[in-house]
C-alpha cells in the first residue's frame, strides 16, 4: 500500500562475523583511552578508535527512542563496517597528534600501509580464520550495555574502566564550562532542556542539571553516575564472562600484573610493541600523576605526590561546590573505596 513505511519483519545482520568484539568503556576522565592503547598491544587486536555511534544506540536504547531490534542490528552492522575498513585501510587515522594514529601505534609502518592495501572477501575471511578483535572505546554505557550483550553474545568482550571520583570531578568541571560543552564541535547525545545543553544520562533530573553552576554540574554528574556504575555491579545486572573491570589507579602503579589478568579475559598474549605503549604512556609511575601530559589543560601540570593531588582536588572541591553536593560526593567517595578499596582510599 502507498504510503506504507512499517514492516512486520525484523531487522537482522545475515552472514555476522565470528571476531571478538572488545569494548573498553569508562566515565569521561577515567583513563579509557590508555587501557584501549593497552588493548591494541595484545596479539591480532587492532588499533583503538572511538566511533559515537555506539554510544548513541545503547543510550537511544535505554531512552526508548529506539528499539532493541534496531540498536542490536546497527550496533552488529557498524562493528563489522568498522572492523573491514580498519583492515582494508579505508580508516586509518594519519593525525600524527592523535592517540589514534600511527604514532601511537604499536607498528606504525604497518598500520599505514593499509593504504595501498587490496580490499575483497579475502579480507573478510582472514579477520575471522585469525580472530583479529574490534578495539571500540566508548563513554558512560556500562550500566546500559545490554545491547552489546545481545548484538555480539560470547563474541564480546567488555572491559570497564574505573577511577576514583577525586580525579573525575577536576576533569568534569573543567569539561562541562559552557566556552567547552557548548562548542559546536562536542558530539555527545543530549537532551534539550529549555534550551540548556544536558548529557542524556541527565535526562530524569535534566532540570536540576540545567539550574546548576558549572562545577555543581560536575558533582551532581559523577554522584550519579558513579553510583550508577556500583549500582549496576553490586546488582550484578551485568554479569559474566564478557565483563571485565580495570582501575585506572591500580594499572598506572602495576602494570605488569594488570596486564597479565586483562591478557586471561581477552585470552591474548602481549605482543611486542606493548612495550612502546606502556613507555609513551609513562608506566609503570611512581605516583598515578605522573602521567604524560599531551596537552591537555585538565590534567595535573606538575608531578607531585598522590597525597598532595588528592589535598588539593579535595580543597578545589569544597571551594567551589555547594555544601549540600559536597557531602553527597563524600558519601560516593566512601562507596567507591568499600567497592574497588583502590590505593588513593587511605587518604580519605
Amino acid at each position: 500500500m502507498k504510503g506504507e513505511c512499517l514492516s512486520k519483519w525484523p531487522l537482522k545482520k545475515f552472514e555476522d562475523f565470528s571476531n571478538d568484539v572488545i569494548v573498553v568503556d569508562g566515565l569521561w576522565g577515567s583513563g579509557k583511552q590508555l587501557v584501549s592503547t593497552l588493548v591494541g598491544g595484545f596479539d591480532r587486536v587492532e588499533h583503538f578508535k572511538y566511533n559515537p555511534d555506539y554510544d548513541y544506540l545503547c543510550a537511544l536504547d535505554h531512552l526508548g527512542s529506539i528499539n532493541r531490534n534496531a540498536s542490536t542490528t546497527l550496533l552488529q552492522l557498524i562493528a563489522g563496517r568498522n572492523q573491514y575498513y580498519n583492515l582494508i585501510g579505508r580508516e586509518v587515522n594519519l593525525r600524527w597528534r592523535d592517540e589514534t594514529g600511527p604514532r601511537y601505534h604499536p607498528t606504525p609502518f604497518k598500520f599505514v600501509s593499509r593504504l595501498f592495501s587490496k580490499d575483497g572477501e579475502a579480507i573478510a575471511l582472514t579477520i575471522d580464520e585469525k580472530n583479529i578483535a574490534n578495539n571500540i572505546t566508548t563513554h558512560c554505557i556500562y550500566p546500559v550495555m545490554q545491547p552489546f550483550i545481545d548484538a555480539f553474545g560470547s563474541r564480546l568482550k567488555f572491559v570497564e574502566v574505573v577511577r576514583h571520583p577525586i580525579h573525575l570531578v577536576t576533569h568534569w568541571s573543567r569539561f562541562l564550562e559552557p566556552s567547552r560543552w557548548r562548542r559546536v564541535r562536542e558530539i555527545n547525545l543530549t537532551v534539550d532542556c529549555d534550551g540548556n545543553k544536558v548529557p542524556w544520562f541527565a535526562s530524569s533530573w535534566a532540570e536540576q542539571f540545567a539550574q546548576s553552576s558549572t562545577f555543581d554540574q560536575a558533582l551532581l554528574s559523577v554522584n550519579f553516575l558513579c553510583n550508577w556504575v556500583i549500582d549496576s555491579y553490586e546488582s550484578k545486572s551485568v554479569s559474566g564472562d564478557c565483563l571485565h573491570f580495570i582501575q585506572f589507579e591500580k594499572l598506572v602503579l602495576d602494570p605488569v600484573s594488570e596486564l597479565q589478568t586483562l591478557g586471561k579475559f581477552l585470552g591474548r598474549e602481549q605482543a611486542k610493541g606493548i612495550k612502546k605503549i606502556m613507555s609513551q604512556n609513562a608506566i609503570p609511575r611512581k605516583n598515578i600523576a605522573d602521567g604524560p601530559k599531551m596537552g591537555q589543560s585538565y590534567r595535573w601540570t606538575a608531578l607531585e605526590k598522590d597525597e598532595n593531588v588528592y589535598s588539593e582536588a579535595m580543597k578545589l572541591i569544597e571551594q567551589h561546590g555547594s555544601a549540600e553536593l559536597v557531602q553527597t560526593f563524600l558519601k560516593t567517595i566512601s562507596r567507591f573505596n568499600s567497592t574497588w578499596q583502590g590505593p588513593l582510599a587511605k587518604y580519605a
